[in-house]
């Protein structure tokens, strides 16, 4: 029987080199993983870990030298072992001779699998009373607990034994207890019920789930007293048989948590929201406010307080008296101006207080603590801001930093606080005339999908429908000559692919945009010659997200119409949309919460091609409007 010369890998595993029993040369070659091709010295204890190119096959041989005819391959044997989720081959070899047989040891090696399970974007934070997700996925530190929602992906290249088990491992407990976020091992039946999961012991069951599918899971997390900055979380499997080995854990499954804290200081009433990078400081100058919710929200609170009082209600709120509520109203006051105070617990009183109960009787279920009825819808629609650096920028590459775009989540946490503190409050004028803080505002934005998929497609001539917006920012920034400057792939960022110009550079832009007529082109150019080289070059892209970085990709297609979940959960039809799809050099998420608004440039030419909105199918294609179709209908022109 022919001996085989070659072995076929799919995913990361690392090569340990165990024994060498030949006079000649010895070498272990791999091919076709993110490094290319690689060698390993047949040294005893030599190890290298090749990184696969996601589900993409590469292959290993075993290479020998006898000093005449150079490296030649030879004959290979290997056995697999699994127990659990540890996956192992032991692989024998025997140089090549002219005749078949021989013991097989003369370069033995072990390729163990790296990894049972990545996360293909970061961890992001859902509100236990609504299951929402915070905006960005921010875990701000003012309202405490939540529910930590990770996307878990095998990549075992099997599927996970039926006993297997998701938690998180021993060293990102640690790391999370250090930086003073607390991670909740105790589920209530109704809070698994909710979220449809079982919970061991902080472990989540997720027995059978095949090979490359992902799914959702969640933690328990109180960041009341976590420290502002990113933390790690680890995920590791377990199962009957044992759990991943430490050493082994794929390094994607590790992903950043952010973690916010805003304050309020009412003798300026200004708002501050830190987080790792600095610290924005905004003005609320405008609110819009639903006037039906304000109105019931006004009434609630009347009733609360009277009730509490044992006045003018014929429904007593029971559990608190005016001595615990005088106390709550001091502590949110002192929240609000700033002070050290668990706004978390003030919260759960409150809940208690309108429940009916005491806060030892509250509350440990986190799905059923609904919070007083005193909410109502409100958006700031005006505000000044200013961003101080935690190290301050020079300003060439403008006065947003190359981050998560946390401002953002701003927005909704101070209407979150408002909500909060509108009962307590003693003032209806949030204005601050302080217009030398202002460094911006918003001047016009346009979301024009439709709520029903049209029965006719349109044509690719006909406008395309867009989601974007156009912000006018106060004062002069330094920046390069170029109309246009992207920040290339970083060092240290969680998505890092290769470099279009330089790795930690930038890229400079001329402006120039390809037209509609030039998009349909390029894709006619591309169907009518497939091998081309050329035609290959000019659909392929990159964007600089503000959350993935740097992303390479390949323009797949034009979709006349493109469905999108907004945030109420409808679908709203986007029209003649450029979709995006990842390359051999990106295999994780292209486009992430936060990459809204990032450009997409075409590879060579960096000429603009659309503007990025959606990310889909587990980020490995992005939605995007065409550059035309923004330009035409916000009426604005690059100069």
């Amino acid at each position: 029987m022919a001996e085989i010369t070659q072995l076929t890998f799919v995913g990361d595993w690392r090569i340990t080199v165990m024994s060498k029993s030949a006079g000649w040369s010895q070498r272990v070659a791999t091919s076709g993983s993110i490094a290319g091709t690689v060698f390993v010295d047949g040294v005893p204890g030599q190890t290298l870990d090749i990184l696969g190119n996601g589900t993409a096959p590469w292959v290993l041989r075993i290479e020998h030298n006898d000093g005449s005819t150079g490296w030649q391959p030879s004959w290979l044997r290997g056995t697999s072992t699994i127990i659990g989720v540890r996956l192992s081959m032991s692989i024998d070899s025997e140089d090549i001779t002219t005749e078949t047989g021989g013991d097989f040891n003369d370069l033995i090696i072990r390729v163990d699998k790296l990894g049972a399970v990545s996360q293909q974007v970061p961890p992001f934070a859902i509100r236990p009373e609504t299951l929402q997700a915070m905006p960005e996925g921010f875990f701000e530190a003012t309202l405490g607990r939540y529910f930590m929602a990770v996307r878990v992906t095998n990549i075992f290249t099997h599927p996970w034994p039926a006993s297997a088990r998701v938690g998180l491992s021993r060293r990102s407990r640690a790391w999370l207890a250090a930086g003073g976020a607390n991670v909740v091992d105790a589920w209530s039946a109704n809070e698994q019920a909710a979220l449809g999961q079982t919970v061991v012991n902080g472990q989540v069951a997720a027995g059978g789930l095949p090979a490359w599918e992902s799914r959702l899971i969640y933690f328990k997390v109180d960041v009341s007293a976590a420290q502002v900055r990113k933390h790690q979380v680890e995920v590791q499997v377990d199962s009957d048989f044992g759990a991943e080995a430490t050493e082994l854990i794929s390094r994607k499954a590790k992903a950043p948590i952010q973690v916010s804290r805003t304050t309020f200081d009412a003798s300026t009433n200004t708002f501050s929201s830190r987080c790792d990078v600095g610290t924005m400081t905004a003005v609320i100058k405008e609110l819009a406010i639903d006037y039906n919710s304000f109105k019931r929200a006004l009434g609630d609170a009347r009733r609360f307080m009277r009730g509490s009082e044992g006045g003018g209600s014929t429904t007593p709120t029971q559990g608190c008296d005016p001595r615990k509520l005088e106390q709550v109203r001091v502590q949110l006051v002192a929240f609000l101006a700033g002070k050290d105070v668990d706004i978390c617990a003030i919260w759960r009183d409150l809940a208690c207080c309108c429940a009916g109960g005491t806060h030892d009787d509250c509350c440990d279920d986190w799905t059923e603590c609904p919070g007083p009825e005193l909410s109502f819808f409100l958006w700031p629609t005006k505000l000044d801001y200013t961003v101080d650096y935690r190290p301050s920028f020079a300003g060439q590459f403008g006065p947003i930093p190359y981050d998560d775009p946390w401002w953002k989540a701003l927005l909704i946490i101070i209407a979150i606080i408002l909500t909060i503190a509108a009962w307590a409050s003693s003032t209806a004028d949030l204005a601050n005339r302080g217009d030398s803080v202002s460094i911006g505002f918003l001047t016009g934005s346009i979301l024009n999908a439709l709520s029903a998929r049209q029965a006719v497609d349109p044509l690719s001539t006909e406008p395309g429908t867009i989601d974007a917006a156009v912000v006018t920012l106060v004062g002069n920034r330094d920046l390069t000559p170029a109309v246009f400057t992207e920040l290339d792939a970083q060092s240290g960022e969680f998505f890092t692919t290769t470099p279009i110009v330089s790795l930690d550079g930038t890229i400079d832009t001329p402006g120039t945009f390809l037209t509609n007529a030039q998009i349909d082109a390029i894709f006619q150019n591309l169907a009518d010659n497939p091998s081309d080289a050329a035609a290959q070059a000019a659909v392929r892209a990159y964007k600089s997200g503000a959350r993935s970085g740097l992303g390479l990709g390949v323009m797949s297609s034009l979709v006349a119409q493109y469905p999108r979940l907004n945030d109420d959960g409808d679908v709203l039809w986007l029209m003649n949309q450029v979709t995006f799809r990842q390359d051999s050099d990106t295999t994780d998420s292209l486009s992430c919460s936060g990459d809204s608004g990032s450009l997409w440039f075409q590879q060579g030419t960096n000429s603009i091609i659309a503007l990025n909105h959606a990310g889909i199918e587990a980020g490995t294609t992005a939605g995007a409007s065409r550059i035309e179709d923004v330009i035409n209908q916000l009426s604005i022109r690059f100069a």
